[in-house]
């Protein structure tokens, strides 16, 4: 009888009843007990038990037995050599889903989806989908998952932005009943639409503002939908499966598909709004912002695939191969360890793994400094956490589910697989009765000692040599502990062909072998050396040492090129003798002194004294300005520019979709710009809520923004809102006429005040009324318009002819607001003196006119005419390049309409900075504003004007020195790594695997369909 003392763990006779019970419901047919004995068991990730017996009852393991003393009525297994880990768990997957939503041929904008069984109004909601009632196993499909190693897996339909309830389950062959292991998993989300048709949403901002109102939605519903008590709205809130399903979020938790490390963050920023902290499906990359990471608190969930080096051979394709990509094919393998380090919990998951070489990849990461013990929790304990099944799975002890791994040799060196069970069933890779017999053997005949090796891997192959002879062998066979062969051994002395059987006894061959005379002679073959790496040991997991890798490349803030080592700290700085361009009524000061301190322009004089440890810069012959502000561009922009779909998308946010690693920040630096507005594009009347961003390179998503600026909007007027000039394609929805943008504007402004008054209402009767009353449902599009109406966000609206601009200040009069600015205005000069009447301002192109029919009318004198009409007039980019020169862009004025120096320069510093509603604190140098500054080589109006320095807050972002030092650094940083490809002898691919999302040249008009199945871009430029 089994000694209860010798058993590790608990009884498992609860689990023991509760599996007889379920054979009453469906017929068991495992009804076995098997003992696994003399086998190194790996309990869990650092718990290791060596040469003893894993004890399964039917699907369960029964009891873990140290000395083998097993129960007599068990089949055996001998595993002496063996290790038995706990089955991996794949915690995202679509493996096993019987389902594909309706195909539908779209020849015309959809912009409502059908109504079905109470879904959401949004296709690519599909949260109501609870995946197991889908379930049919494959066992074809799921060999992929079984030849890894992987017994258990976490599934959905990755289709849509909410993708329903997932399901975890066995990878077994049999019925669904009996293979789900928790029915209701997490809810799946992503950034990506799928497969609907629905026109919105058309863009990254538009996934983002869809899930914020959907899950705003949720909690408005499961609030008040049927509550006892309660006084309804007069419409009947209507029955909605998508939101019932979102009532418990947060016990459910989130598991998250991204395709590129900002989309990561952004997920869970967007989240946390929510207070949900989701599980994210990673890109590879996380090790490039791990505090970032970090301090968001989510867990990640990895595939296994590392980039394949670019193709550097061909020198002329190398130049075209991004810094970025360099450095991720070198630090790739090393994420997992990073992630390890910081503490951050992750899984491995096959899905955008490479399959074939998922064990392969795993070890790549191990040599890049993963310790055994982490990547076993990557592939048990952590995964069985994010799929609800820690109590049955992802250890090996009583009461668990029989799910484990069979190996032979460290699975994380060179050990390979031989069997999987799942369930207690066991499927079998590799073919165990070999192994005795496998190995290296010493065989002397006449005399003559020959090698004489034996080795499975598809096949059994042997070798039979004598120093550099060799013997050919064939008809090599092994059955029944049989083994078969014939040689030629006529260098040994024996005519003809030989023939031998042999068997296995202990360490040695024995049997005979046949000459060709007929003659039978015994042979012995007394064994040498063990299969490689047959006798690692298993406690090597528990106590491996990590591996250290040594790395070429950098890690820089943003990981690109031209990031910093480190980011820059706020300076106490003299800058003296320096010609001072105040921006203010005071004009331009020669021979002045700055004292920068604190992040702010601490004094300004002549004579100053150096603060202590001030840095003391000679500005002789230098000039100091405000830095640049542009009040209309779109860099810095992840995943579109335009939310295209609907006319009205005020809900969208550009900062939702901020890109820190955008080089053009750090371009617009060395152009003396340290604050942008990123405006919306202009495909739709109301387009998007704008951000403005002080340009700190290096610093996070979130740091960018400047958030003191007004918050503002992008209104749009002309030819583009209209989308009749742009083909059939893209022409798909109201309005299509000037008139009919009017009537739109109009039409927004009167549902947003019907908006305002049930919510006023609702106050009222909350107040009066004793019973409770149902809120009215929050509605983002119509919060962002109620904003404009209230003076509190600003509208910076697109604009051309006007007639136009006329219109839209009889509607902003109208409904009681103030444009802030008119951005383009290129027929502002006919229509100035109306402006100033309204009390609006300018922003416009220095000398942009007849690159399509509405700026026919555009001359350069239009800044001067607006300025003398008391239009307060500012210079705008609208493009990436002009950005880094929006100085000269200010001196055409003086050119074209002989505008004075100083006012020419006002309309990219202290005049935009008034239409951001910044001006408080950038803009021009003026004592207790901050620090954003800077000095120039030249009169900065002129050609040969250089930024030679550029403080944001005090803090040096750019210096012309310092940069002319990272071109050489990043040449060298580059051929290093060339160099490193190159003689590593790797592959290397046209193309490579880095998860870099490579954005296009966003601008007004540019069309970004970002969630197509093949990522297409679509655009169409005329500003």
């Amino acid at each position: 009888m089994i000694n209860i003392n010798k058993v590790i763990s608990a009884s498992a006779l609860v689990v023991l009843s509760s599996s007889s019970f379920a054979s009453v419901l469906t017929p068991n047919a495992n009804n076995k007990l098997t003992a696994l004995t003399h086998a190194n068991i790996i309990v869990a990730p650092g718990e290791v038990i060596e040469n003893a017996t894993l004890l399964v009852e039917n699907d369960r393991i029964k009891a873990i037995i140290k000395d083998n003393d097993f129960p007599k009525s068990a089949l055996e297994i001998d595993l002496t050599g063996y290790t038995i880990y706990p089955g991996f768990i794949d915690p995202y997957t679509q493996y096993g889903i019987d389902y594909s939503y309706p195909e539908t041929k779209k020849t015309k904008p959809i912009y409502h989806n059908d109504r079905i069984g109470g879904n959401a109004s949004n296709d690519a909601i599909h949260a109501e989908k609870e995946w197991f009632n889908y379930i049919k196993p494959s066992n074809k499909s799921a060999k992929t998952w079984i030849n890894n190693g992987f017994t258990s897996v976490q599934s959905a339909k990755l289709d849509g932005i909410f993708r329903g309830r997932g399901v975890s389950l066995s990878l077994d062959k049999d019925i669904p009943n009996k293979v789900i292991y928790q029915a209701r998993g997490h809810q799946f989300m992503s950034f990506n639409k799928g497969s609907s048709k629905q026109d919105y949403p058309g863009s990254l901002m538009g996934s983002i503002a869809l899930i914020r109102q959907t899950l705003s939605d949720a909690k408005w519903y499961n609030e008040n939908y049927k509550k006892p008590g309660t006084i309804s709205q007069p419409n009947e809130i209507e029955f909605n499966a998508a939101f019932e399903k979102l009532a418990n979020l947060g016990k459910q938790q989130v598991i998250f598909e991204t395709d590129n490390l900002n989309n990561q963050l952004r997920a869970a920023r967007e989240l946390a709004e929510f207070n949900l902290t989701p599980t994210i499906v990673g890109t590879g990359s996380e090790y490039s912002r791990i505090d970032e990471i970090k301090a968001l608190n989510y867990s990640i969930i990895l595939p296994l695939k590392f980039p394949d080096a670019p193709n550097v051979a061909d020198s002329d394709a190398a130049k075209d191969v991004e810094l970025a990509e360099l450095r991720h094919w070198e630090r790739a393998a090393s994420n997992p360890a990073a992630l390890a380090k910081a503490d951050i919990p992750f899984a491995f998951t096959m899905s955008g793994s490479n399959k074939k070489g998922f064990l392969k990849e795993l070890r790549k990461a191990i040599k890049a400094g993963l310790s055994k013990q982490d990547a076993l929790a990557a592939l048990t304990t952590n995964p069985a956490e994010m799929a609800n099944i820690s109590d049955i799975a992802g250890k090996l002890k009583p009461g668990y589910k029989a799910d484990f791994v069979i190996s032979k040799g460290d699975l994380f060196e060179n050990g390979k697989i031989y069997s999987v069970w799942l369930q207690g069933n066991e499927t079998q890779l590799l073919d165990r009765s070999y192994d005795k017999l496998i190995g290296d053997y010493q065989l002397t005949l006449n005399q003559i000692d020959f090698d004489f090796g034996l080795e499975k891997s598809k096949k059994l192959d042997a070798t039979l040599a004598s120093g550099e002879q060799q013997v050919d062998l064939d008809k090599l066979k092994y059955n029944d502990e049989r083994l078969t062969f014939i040689a030629d051994l006529s260098e040994a002395g024996y005519q003809g062909v030989t023939r031998f059987v042999l068997w296995l006894d202990g360490n040695e061959l024995t049997g005979r072998m046949e000459t060709a005379d007929g003659t039978q002679h015994p042979v012995t073959a007394k064994r040498i050396k063990l299969e490689k790496g047959s006798d690692s040991k298993p406690t090597e997991i528990v106590k491996d040492k990590k591996a250290k890798a040594s790395y070429v490349s950098k890690l820089t803030y943003p990981n690109v090129a031209y990031g910093l080592d480190s980011l820059p700290t706020q300076e106490t700085v003299l800058i003296k003798n320096v010609t001072v361009w105040t921006s203010e009524k005071s004009g331009i000061l020669k021979n002045t002194d700055v004292i920068i301190e604190d992040g702010k322009i601490e004094e300004i004089g002549q004579g100053l004294n150096a603060p202590r440890n001030a840095t003391v810069i000679d500005g002789t012959g230098k000039h100091l300005t405000a830095g640049i502000v542009d009040e209309h561009s779109h860099i810095a922009v992840n995943g579109g520019v335009n939310e295209a779909t609907h006319a009205v998308t005020s809900e969208v946010r550009i900062g939702d979709v901020l890109n820190p690693n955008d080089i053009n920040i750090y371009r617009a630096l060395a152009g003396g710009v340290t604050t942008v507005q990123l405006l919306h594009g202009s495909a739709n009347p109301i387009g998007g809520q704008a951000q403005t961003i002080k340009l700190r390179w290096g610093d996070t998503a979130e740091q960018l923004k400047f958030k003191e600026a007004n918050p503002s909007i992008k209104f749009a007027l002309g030819e583009n809102v209209k989308q009749t000039h742009w083909g059939d394609k893209f022409s798909r929805r109201f309005p299509k006429s000037r008139m009919g943008v009017d009537a739109l504007f109009r039409e927004t402004m009167d549902a947003t005040l019907e908006y305002e008054k049930a919510q006023k209402d609702y106050d009222d009767l909350r107040r009066s009324s004793k019973r409770k009353i149902v809120a009215p449902r929050k509605d983002y599009r119509l919060e962002a318009i109620s904003q404009v109406i209230n003076g509190k966000r600003d509208v910076h609206i697109h604009s051309y002819v006007a007639s136009e601009i006329l219109m839209f200040l009889k509607v902003a009069d109208t409904y009681g607001f103030t444009v802030k600015a008119f951005t383009h205005i290129l027929e502002g000069y006919k229509v100035a003196d109306e402006m100033a009447k309204h009390g609006t301002t300018a922003s416009t192109f220095s000398d942009w006119w007849a690159y399509k029919f509405e700026v026919y009318d555009a001359i350069p004198q239009n800044t001067c005419l607006m300025t003398k009409k008391g239009v307060l007039t500012s210079v705008n980019s609208d493009d990436r390049e002009m950005m880094r020169r929006l100085n000269q862009e200010a001196a055409k004025s003086m050119f074209y309409c002989d505008m004075s120096e100083i006012d020419a320069w006002n309309m990219v510093t202290i005049n935009p900075a008034k239409q951001l509603g910044v001006d408080k604190y950038v803009g021009s140098i003026k004592e207790g504003k901050q620090a954003d500054l800077a000095l120039w080589s030249h009169n900065p109006l002129s050609v040969y004007a250089k930024a030679e320095k550029v403080w944001v807050d005090g803090k040096r972002y750019f210096d012309i020195e310092k940069d002319k030092q990272k071109q050489q650094q990043v040449a060298d940083e580059r051929q290093a790594l060339i160099q490193k490809i190159l003689t590593s002898g790797t592959k290397m691919k046209p193309k490579s695997a880095a998860p870099l999302f490579k954005e296009p040249e966003w601008h007004c008009d540019t069309l970004f369909h970002a969630w197509d199945s093949k990522h297409k871009h679509n655009h169409n430029h005329s500003h």
